[in-house]
């Protein structure tokens, strides 16, 4: 089932302050991100000890999840996040393609028709200063063929 415990634009600003304290907290710089109603992607660089990846995911979900349970009346025996997948590029042409994968996300899935316009993700910051850069990236860097399970 599709929950969308991220719907509203508290939910999904609450996450992003988690995901920013949590990188704060373990050392992870974060990127690149974009928040869906059911989902979220992150592009972020590792500090050199990466074994806290399971502990900051941890602490985003459960942080995030008390947060709705106690704000948007979610029953407490609702899962919120179900689980997570990461992977280390280490390809100039993958990394770029992902980073167009995260910013055209929300077109993928119908909330706009350019990413530009969706207000929760890094493309519409970045967007305002490097428009030229960004619309170069999307074109030599497709994401066509990134295959990244995210149609929950």
């Amino acid at each position: 089932m599709k929950r969308r415990h991220l719907i509203d634009p508290d939910s999904k600003e609450q996450l992003l302050l988690f995901i920013l304290k949590g990188c704060q907290k373990y050392g992870w710089r974060l990127e690149d991100w974009v928040i869906l109603d059911n989902h979220y992607h992150l592009m972020l660089e590792s500090p050199e000890n990466v074994d806290s990846l399971s502990r900051f995911i941890n602490a985003i979900h459960r942080f995030t999840s008390i947060w709705i349970r106690k704000n948007k009346a979610v029953e407490a025996t609702k899962k919120i996040f179900h689980n997570y997948w990461d992977s280390c590029i280490s390809y100039e042409r993958s990394y770029f393609a992902r980073k167009n994968y995260i910013y055209f996300n929300p077109v993928k899935h119908g909330y706009v028709s350019h990413p530009r316009d969706y207000p929760f993700g890094s493309y519409s910051y970045r967007y305002q200063k490097y428009s030229e850069e960004l619309e170069d990236l999307q074109y030599k860097y497709p994401c066509d063929r990134i295959n990244v399970r995210d149609d929950f």
